[in-house]
């Protein structure tokens, strides 16, 4: 069953994909610079780049090749073979947007069972987002993802496990393409879970990014 709760969080998640929101700890919100870009910024040092438009942009990522996005619980854990996350940067020069999309698919569980997934992200209902960079004062090219209202759930032949976490910091690996990370994010379960569902449950995935396709975080 805790395989289960770890898969609703998707979160990436996610993944997703990028963006993030929250608050950025002892970061400052960042930029964002691809060979895509349309402004001139003197931030943007990665050969040929310019910064992301304050205007809707299109980001999609998913699932790297040869790898699995996995929910690992106390007792048990679900492995998903295909994630997508899908958003819209709504500004370059403060790194913010919103996932409205994560889906999984090809998923089973520790006893072989087939499971599916379900998230809460839709156009409706976004999960805000905020890139930082990874150290404050640290330009790099790299950075993170602050995720917020992250909610999913998992089903698979031992029940319904529904899980969600308030806030999530995949690291974000500046590139062409660009990947995102999530390591153990941490899912906390909801009450309406099946009975024997874990307290809690970790998510961990890499996506690509496939749109833009060059990103870098200063």
């Amino acid at each position: 069953m805790k395989h289960l709760k770890i898969l609703g969080l998707a979160a990436v998640a996610a993944l997703a994909l990028m963006a993030a929101v929250g608050a950025a700890t002892a970061s400052a919100n960042a930029i964002l610079c691809s060979t895509t870009g349309t402004i001139v910024n003197a931030k943007c040092t990665a050969a040929g780049t310019k910064q992301l438009p304050d205007t809707p942009t299109e980001i999609d990522a998913s699932l790297k090749a040869g790898t699995v996005a996995e929910l690992t619980s106390t007792f048990d854990n679900v492995k998903c073979t295909t994630s997508t996350v899908k958003g819209t940067l709504t500004s370059g020069s403060t790194g913010t947007g919103n996932i409205e999309s994560m889906t999984f698919s090809g998923c089973t569980d520790s006893f072989g069972g087939n499971c599916t997934a379900d998230t809460s992200a839709t156009a409706a209902n976004k999960w805000p987002v905020t890139a930082t960079t990874t150290t404050a004062g640290v330009h790099d090219g790299n950075g993170q993802m602050h995720v917020s209202n992250i909610t999913g759930k998992f089903i698979c032949p031992i029940g319904t496990c529904r899980y969600k976490a308030e806030t999530a910091t995949p690291h974000i690996t500046g590139g062409d393409p660009a990947h995102i990370t999530a390591t153990k994010i941490v899912l906390n379960r909801e009450e309406v879970s099946t009975f024997g569902c874990s307290a809690t449950a970790t998510w961990s995935a890499t996506y690509v990014v496939t749109h833009p396709a060059s990103l870098w975080v200063y």
